[in-house]
């Protein structure tokens, strides 16, 4: 046993976190997507890379050999630089995804604005090139078609799957916008084409999380437990597309505020 965080002067051991893993119903061959906001948990009680590699640890031991780990690693800046280095490129979305995409065995997709780092017995069949950030063979189409889990580890605005919602109903407040740049792997160069369902601008609308959590929080596998200083929620990825889907034929609405 490990202590790893101290919150309201309690600490919190990796057996602690794996045991909240297993309530969520994480079980061995689970293919698991996490996204990640550490800093309301509490005070980290290990050395920096030690507490990141223990917390990469627990996620490991609760999904099993047979399991698959997938972090976003996104990298905005493409869209300004052009360039995306699959080895260099710093993932932008915390330090915890930045540190697993550096691990021996972990493959980063091709992606060069939304890319994941992917590690387990499923890796391969989320590698495949896609040209379009949240279209067909996109890490979350994959996601959804094999019933992968969804999980948001920590309070935050971690709800980007609903973006390949967005893409898949074609919604009136974005369209595609395609990028081009350069793709580094190790030696290799090539030239990239990537579409990005952007938010339209002109239009005055923009996703509300109230709203999309209103919605997925009510489906049946949607489960949330409290952790040290804050939370972790876990859905279906299936399920999760498909109610906010049915609310977007029904209401262009349902998941946009107006500003």
């Amino acid at each position: 046993m490990k202590y790893i965080l101290e919150y309201n002067c309690k600490k919190y051991s990796d057996i602690d976190l794996i045991e909240t893993f297993y309530q969520l119903g994480i079980k061995n061959g689970d293919i698991l997507c996490v996204h990640v906001q550490l800093f309301k948990f509490g005070k980290p009680l290990l050395p920096r890379n030690e507490f990141l590699q223990t917390i990469l640890e627990c996620f490991f031991e609760a999904i099993g050999k047979d399991g698959t780990l997938i972090m976003p690693t996104f990298t905005y800046n493409f869209c300004k630089n052009k360039i995306y280095d699959k080895q260099e490129s710093k993932s932008e979305v915390g330090i915890l995804t930045e540190y697993f995409r550096k691990l021996k065995n972990v493959q980063r997709t091709n992606d060069p604005i939304f890319s994941f780092a992917i590690k387990g017995s499923n890796q391969k069949i989320f590698l495949k090139n896609t040209t379009s950030c949240f279209g067909k063979n996109s890490v979350y189409d994959i996601l959804v078609k094999k019933n992968g889990k969804y999980m948001i580890f920590g309070s935050n605005e971690g709800h980007a799957l609903v973006h390949y919602v967005e893409e898949k109903n074609k919604t009136f407040c974005r369209y595609f916008k395609n990028f081009k740049g350069l793709i580094v792997d190790k030696h290799n160069k090539k030239n990239i084409n990537i579409n990005y369902y952007v938010r339209d601008l002109k239009l005055s609308y923009a996703c509300d999380i109230y709203k999309i959590r209103n919605i997925v929080n009510k489906i049946k596998s949607y489960s949330k437990k409290e952790f040290a200083g804050d939370t972790i929620e876990i859905y279906n990825s299936k399920e999760y597309v498909q109610a906010i889907n049915q609310k977007l034929i029904n209401d262009k609405l349902a998941i946009y505020k107006k500003f």
